[in-house]
């Protein structure tokens, strides 16, 4: 049952010989079968590679790369290789011939050939073996030719295992072979044993009376003189041990504990399949009611809940999940400091970070599913899900959760309306460290301009707030006129003044700050000097590490040693890529020279506001574990401070220790914004 798993799956459709009704159902039915952990185990997105393909646009050159591409990628990582052909097939001779999107009818050289596909597979160096199922009419023909195999570049060093819808001669219905497998797959065998191999398969297809007047075939080759094991299709979710790893560390451990606080439970084996978590759930519901008795079941429901929603994303029906996008929605999910964050990959990956938001995310007065719903909305907001979609909808009612989705739902709506209006004001035509003459305004309304002004300034800090507010003003007017709230306030400034000035602080009759969040860009993004014209790319880069980073740990910290060797720090942050930002332990006398250089190097820089502060252990700590919150939270931390909070903080103990940092936050927003200028650039115009 060890090593790699990889899946292709193809239904494609064929208007010459007429549109099969459910194919893409039936197609999606089974790719979300094989790649589900608790049953095919199969990558859902192998890296390089597509695991699914369906429809009317998928060609005859479409599949045939893709199977090429799928045997390659799993051969580079010795995985075995599950595809699927669901489709139109037409005989010729003695061979196969998948029908694709730009097929005709008897004209074999239109189509896609079967058996040599396959052997060409089959001949890839390092595949573990291939299991190929075959739902066309005439899928009897598509064995290859074995012969040939035994002689080609592996010798037959290969396996292959080819399970076939219906016979040489015969015609298939209804794609009922494909519909019956995934039945069989997933419901398991209670005759045998942990996995479900093909043979055991093709007789429970046979029996199940779903393929009624067709003949389900079944070819075997075997020449792997090293084959990490037989091959199988799933894991049986009859088998007692059969999903083990449904639970990861966190279930697990959680598990053993619920068990153990209800003496009377009788059940002292491990739990390793659905069907066994019920078993103890109603051993535990048995024993007599005590406040350990009611922790236990709800521990156990936790456990169905995480079983429940990694079938969810298992299947889910946006856009590709992957593990940065899961590890980047767990840590704005997660109400609180990460203990240990997963450390896994892939569909590991998405069943941890689903136990460990059920079970130990902190809940602050919530509902156990609020972090975990939290999540799901989420995922569905970034991958363009809607809120109505029955697989999610169905999901959040069969665990009770139905208002919980509406209010995350709700709150996203909310949140995404607060952040619509955002309003930059730059300082870009400042040179060097002097006050600029004017002040740059644009009020954003979804990440498009929606109008802009000039505001001429004196050049110095008092004539610069001033027209900062009469900034604001104009941009107020325009947002009652839309109907849509300003919290954003964006201030981009040269290095040298981003040294020395707080615009938060700004006072108009109130600070700025107070009601709005005032986030500190750098504006030579916006039209870099010659000497700098990389560093948006390379700014764009580094977020995308900082993004993946799998620790929780995205800041890298300067100590003075650091700092006081300026040649030799230049060299090491400019001298390859950037996987973190960077923050300094202390305020260095000549920040003003060496800031340049810093923001050059990373998007994301931090450093102390006072040369006698040193950033202590506990703010290190605090903006790992609330990373998802920043750069908001410098603001929040700031109003606490003015408000007397201390480190208190007004809702999260802490935050305080912000209060004496700065940060320049060249995030993925501001990176685009400053795109909108690279436009101009070519016919020597200005957005400006």
């Amino acid at each position: 049952m060890t090593g790699p798993r990889h899946a292709l799956v193809i239904g494609a459709q064929c208007p010459d010989l007429g549109l099969l009704d459910g194919l893409e159902d039936a197609a999606r039915a089974l790719h979300g079968t094989l790649t589900a952990p608790w049953a095919g185990g199969c990558e859902k997105d192998p890296p390089g590679g597509v695991s699914l393909l369906c429809g009317d646009r998928v060609t005859r050159a479409d599949v045939e790369a893709a199977v090429r591409a799928a045997a390659l990628g799993a051969g580079d990582v010795g995985a075995v290789l599950v595809v699927a052909l669901l489709g139109h097939g037409m005989a010729a001779g003695t061979g196969l011939y998948f029908m694709a999107s730009d097929s005709r009818a008897e004209s074999p050289l239109t189509a896609v050939d079967v058996g040599s596909l396959l052997a060409q597979a089959l001949d890839t160096q390092g595949l573990a073996g291939v299991i190929a199922i075959v739902d066309t009419c005439h899928a009897g023909n598509a064995v290859p030719d074995l012969k040939s195999v035994s002689n080609g570049i592996r010798q037959g060093d290969t396996r292959l295992s080819l399970l076939m819808g219906s016979g040489a001669a015969e015609e298939a219905y209804g794609l009922r072979f494909s519909r019956t497998l995934v039945k069989v797959l997933q419901e398991g065998l209670a005759s045998a044993g942990e996995t479900l191999a093909p043979d055991a398969v093709v007789e429970a297809v046979r029996d199940d009376g779903g393929t009624v007047g067709q003949a389900i075939l079944r070819a075997e080759f075997d020449g792997a003189r090293f084959g990490p094991g037989p091959l199988w299709l799933a894991r049986n979710s009859r088998h007692p041990a059969a999903a083990g790893a449904l639970l990861g560390r966190v279930g697990a451990e959680e598990l053993a504990r619920a068990v153990a606080a209800v003496d009377e439970s009788p059940h002292t084996g491990p739990v390793t399949a659905a069907q066994d978590l019920h078993a103890v759930r109603a051993e535990v519901a048995a024993a007599a009611p005590s406040p350990a008795r009611a922790w236990a079941l709800d521990v156990l429901d936790a456990l169905d809940a995480a079983l429940r929603t990694v079938a969810l994303l298992g299947s889910w029906p946006g856009a590709p999940l992957t593990s940065g996008l899961l590890r980047r929605t767990f840590s704005t999910a997660c109400p609180g400091p990460v203990e240990s964050p997963p450390a896994s990959s892939g569909t590991d990956l998405l069943r941890d970070v689903i136990e460990y938001l059920l079970l130990r995310a902190p809940l602050a007065g919530q509902r156990r599913m609020a972090p975990l719903v939290d999540f799901v909305a989420l995922l569905a907001h970034g991958t363009g899900v809607a809120p109505d979609t029955p697989a999610v909808r169905g999901w959040a009612a069969g665990l009770g959760a139905v208002i919980d989705l509406n209010d995350a739902f709700e709150r996203l709506a909310d949140r995404t309306r607060d952040m619509r209006l955002r309003l930059v004001v730059s300082l870009h035509a400042a040179v060097g460290d002097e006050w600029p003459e004017s002040l740059a305004a644009w009020l954003l309304d979804g990440g498009e301009v929606r109008d802009r002004e000039e505001f001429a300034c004196g050049p110095d800090r008092a004539g610069v707030e001033r027209q900062l507010g009469a900034a604001l003003r104009w941009a107020s007017r325009l947002a009652a006129a839309v109907d849509a709230p300003l919290r954003r306030v964006e201030v981009a400034a040269p290095a040298p003044l981003l040294v020395r000035w707080r615009p938060e602080e700004t006072d108009f009759g109130m600070r700025l700050g107070a009601e709005h969040d005032v986030v500190l860009r750098w504006s030579d993004r916006i039209q870099p000097p010659d000497h700098l014209w990389w560093i948006n790319d390379r700014a764009r880069r580094t977020l995308r590490a900082m993004a993946e980073c799998p620790d929780g740990t995205r800041l890298e910290w300067l100590g003075e040693t650091e700092t006081r060797q300026v040649r030799e720090l230049r060299d090491r942050l400019l001298g390859g890529p950037r996987t973190r930002g960077v923050a300094l332990e202390h305020r260095p006398t000549h920040l003003s020279d060496m800031l340049e250089t810093l923001l050059a190097s990373s998007p994301i820089v931090l450093w102390p506001d006072d040369e006698t502060h040193r950033v202590p252990v506990e703010a290190r700590r605090y903006l790992d574990a609330h990373w998802h919150l920043l750069p908001g939270e410098f603001c929040r931390a700031y109003r606490d401070r003015w408000s007397g909070c201390g480190h208190s903080g007004a809702d999260r103990p802490g935050r305080g220790h912000l209060a004496p940092l700065r940060a320049v936050w060249d995030d993925a927003e501001w990176l685009e914004f400053c795109r909108w200028f690279e436009q101009f650039t070519t016919d020597g115009e200005s957005p400006a």
